[in-house]
Formats: C-alpha cells, sequence, structure tokens
C-alpha cells in the first residue's frame, strides 16, 4: 500500500510539472502539419495541366481515398499507442508523411498513367495513412490533460488543421510558378520534418497523462466492444458521416468551383479558416450546450450552406457559392471538433485513445462516399447535382440529430 501510494505522489508530480501551455503549443503544431493534405485542391487544375490524360474524377478518387488511408491510419494508430511509446509512434508519422509527399518530385511526366498510380500510392499509402496515424496520437496525447475543456481544445487543434491549409495554399500559390506544380509537396515535406523534429526536442511532448493521475471520474470509461454495440455511437457515427462528407465534397471541389463561377480560387479557399473558426467555436459552444444541441445546429448550418450552393451553382452567382463554402466550411470543423470530444464525453477517457480510433470509421466511409464526387461531376458535366447530393446529406445528419436523446447521448 504504501509503495503504491508513493509511486501515486511521484505521478502526480510528474503531471503538475508538465506545462500545460507547451501542451497546447505542441498539439497546435502538430495538428498544423496536417494540414498540408488539403492543399490538393489547389493543385488539381495544375495536375490536369501537366498530365492532360487525366481527368477530374481520378483525382477525385485520390483525393476520396486518400481520407480513407487516414482513417485505417487513425486506428492503426490506436493499436500502436497501445504497444510503444507515443513517441515513437509520432516518429512513424513523420517518416510516412515525409516520404509521401517528398516522392512527388519523383513523378514521370512523360509517363502519365505510372505517374498517376505513384501519385496515388505517395499520396494516399504513405502521406494520408502517416498523418492518420499523426492524428490518433497527437489528439490522444493532447485533449485528456484537460478534462474539463475537451470540447475548447479539441475545437483549437481542428482550428489549427483548417488555418494550416490555407497558409499552406497560400505559399503553394506563390512558389508554384517558380518551382512547379510537382515541388509542391516535397517542399511542405521539409517543413514537416523541421516541425516535427523541433517537438521531440521536447522531451516530454506527444505523452497523455499518467492514468493514476486522473480523478476518479476519468478513469471510467466504456471499452470499444461495448461502445460499439451501443446506439449512441451509431447516431453519433452517422451523423458524422453525413456532415464530413459534405465537408469534404465542398474542400475537393471549392478551388475548381470558384474557377468555373468567375471567383480566384484562393477566395475558394477561405472554406478552410472558416472550418478552423467552426471547429474552436463549436467546441467552446458544445462544452456549454452538450452533444445534442450542437449536433442539430450544425446540420442546420450545412443545410442553409447547401442550398445557396445549389442555388448559386444554378444561377451561376459566385457570391452565392462563395458564402455557402464559407458555412459549409464552418459547419465541417465544428462536426470534427465536436465528433473528437463527444467521443471522450459520452464513453470516457479510460480507452478513448481505442475508440477515438474506432469511431473514426466515420472518415474512411465518408471518404468513399466523397470520391463519387468526382464521377457525378464528369458524368453531370456540372456541379448542381454535387451540390444536390451534399442537401441531402445534411438533411440526413439533421434527421438524425433529432434521435439524440432517444439514443442517450
Amino acid at each position: 500500500m504504501l509503495e503504491k501510494t508513493e509511486e501515486r505522489r511521484e505521478t502526480d508530480m510528474s503531471n503538475k510539472k508538465r506545462n500545460l501551455v507547451l501542451v497546447v503549443i505542441e498539439g497546435l503544431f502538430a495538428n498544423l502539419l496536417f494540414g498540408s493534405l488539403f492543399v490538393w485542391t489547389m493543385l488539381r487544375n495544375p495536375l490536369l495541366e501537366l498530365f492532360p490524360t487525366w481527368n477530374e474524377g481520378m483525382l477525385s478518387v485520390i483525393f476520396g481515398i486518400h481520407n480513407l488511408f487516414i482513417c485505417v491510419g487513425i486506428m492503426l494508430g490506436g493499436l500502436l499507442c497501445r504497444k510503444l511509446p507515443t513517441r515513437k509512434v509520432f516518429c512513424i508519422f513523420l517518416t510516412l508523411a515525409v516520404i509521401g509527399l517528398a516522392g512527388f518530385a519523383l513523378l514521370p511526366v512523360a509517363k502519365p498513367t505510372l505517374a498517376y498510380w505513384m501519385a496515388f500510392t505517395l499520396f494516399c499509402i504513405f502521406a494520408a495513412f502517416g498523418v492518420g496515424i499523426g492524428i490518433n496520437v497527437t489528439q490522444s496525447t493532447t485533449i485528456p490533460w484537460f478534462p474539463k475543456n475537451s470540447g475548447a481544445i479539441s475545437g483549437a487543434l481542428y482550428m489549427a488543421l483548417g488555418v494550416s491549409s490555407v497558409i499552406m495554399a497560400a505559399i503553394a500559390q506563390r512558389i508554384m510558378p517558380v518551382i512547379g506544380v510537382k515541388y509542391i509537396l516535397p517542399v511542405f515535406a521539409g517543413l514537416i520534418l523541421i516541425v516535427g523534429v523541433l517537438i521531440l526536442c521536447d522531451r516530454k511532448s506527444i505523452t497523455a497523462p499518467v492514468k493514476e493521475a486522473a480523478t476518479g471520474k476519468e478513469l471510467e470509461g466504456i471499452p470499444p466492444k461495448e461502445m460499439l454495440r451501443s446506439a449512441a455511437f451509431w447516431v453519433l457515427v452517422l451523423w458524422n458521416i453525413c456532415l464530413r462528407t459534405c465537408g469534404l465534397t465542398l474542400l475537393d471541389h471549392a478551388a475548381s468551383m470558384a474557377s468555373a463561377f468567375g471567383g480566384l480560387a484562393l477566395t475558394a479557399m477561405l472554406i478552410a479558416p472558416a472550418n478552423g473558426l467552426g471547429s474552436l467555436s463549436v467546441g467552446v459552444a458544445m462544452d456549454r450546450l452538450g452533444t445534442r444541441k450542437i449536433m442539430f445546429y450544425d446540420a442546420i448550418l450545412m443545410i442553409i450552406a447547401a442550398v445557396l450552393l445549389c442555388t448559386g451553382v444554378r444561377s451561376a452567382r459566385y457570391i452565392l457559392i462563395f458564402i455557402g463554402l464559407v458555412i459549409g466550411g464552418f459547419s465541417y470543423g465544428g462536426s470534427s471538433s465536436s465528433y473528437a470530444a463527444s467521443v471522450k464525453n459520452r464513453f470516457g477517457a479510460k480507452f478513448y485513445t481505442q475508440n477515438f480510433a474506432f469511431s473514426n470509421l466515420a472518415v474512411g466511409i465518408a471518404a468513399l462516399l466523397e470520391s463519387t464526387s468526382g464521377s457525378i461531376l464528369d458524368v453531370t458535366g456540372g456541379y448542381l447535382m454535387v451540390m444536390l447530393m451534399v442537401l441531402g446529406l445534411a438533411a440526413i445528419a439533421f434527421i438524425l440529430s433529432l434521435f439524440t436523446k432517444k439514443a442517450k447521448l
């Protein structure tokens, strides 16, 4: 008994020594790295010019499937964190992401078919898979440090993810005329390596609080098997799949829609800071309003966005499209941050690493659904049917939000 008491005291002292401000800063910078993948939407048209035999559908497949690999990476990250030190898992993320993005410099322009499959392999199997591992290890070692502000911290992390895509998109647009589209992602690979190494210089970084230091309430939790059998889990997952698919679809087509309707591609990328603002705002609001109300209001926002987008596409008015993209980005950000926090709040912190991994099945399913949007665009020749798909999914999310009380969310 005396040994256990002494061990707990040492654990408490260790946690008290941890600089929580530094925990947040490192978590934010790690999430800034993950946003490099969203630059893909800026690369679509330049890639089509470089490889004329490629088409919109092929690029949408890569964008959609890369989200599936992010999902697989998140799930594997949960398993790796059980068997390896979390800092080593973070190193695995760095290795895969750097290889995947740097490899784009080797795409053979003279062999477009080979180049496409190389791009698919590098972007999906290496970069996206690695980023998925990184997301799991970063979120699961950052959010548990703040048991009373899970929504706000989750929102801040996802806001960093959204803001990073705008920053990197602006960098990409500035340097692309100088170095060419093939070398944009290798530049970001270098940034990821530098920032990742700086984070690891703090020997306490990317580590979760020791369980004994948490309160009795925080030690409680539902294991994955029990979570998967609960109605609350499936209502939450299906709701998130719908809104996540909407958000991914808007991100995928934002730049090309702007070009098609007379706007600047970079203005369409404002969907990303809207995403970040939604992540933070909705995360903070969830700590006060709870999961049920957030699910309801967020679905309504996406419906409003979809209606504006459908109207804008049909009337060819870019201002409506722009407003719809911003509102849709806000809703998408809110669905991401509230989802991560809801999993912890509803199913507890004890098994959060594993539960967070399983809950991200939503990412994979949403990715598969989103990958069909490019084919719809190719078949119909316009964006109206794509936006109607967004409207339909938003409506389903709204209906699911009406069942939260019955599902005990």
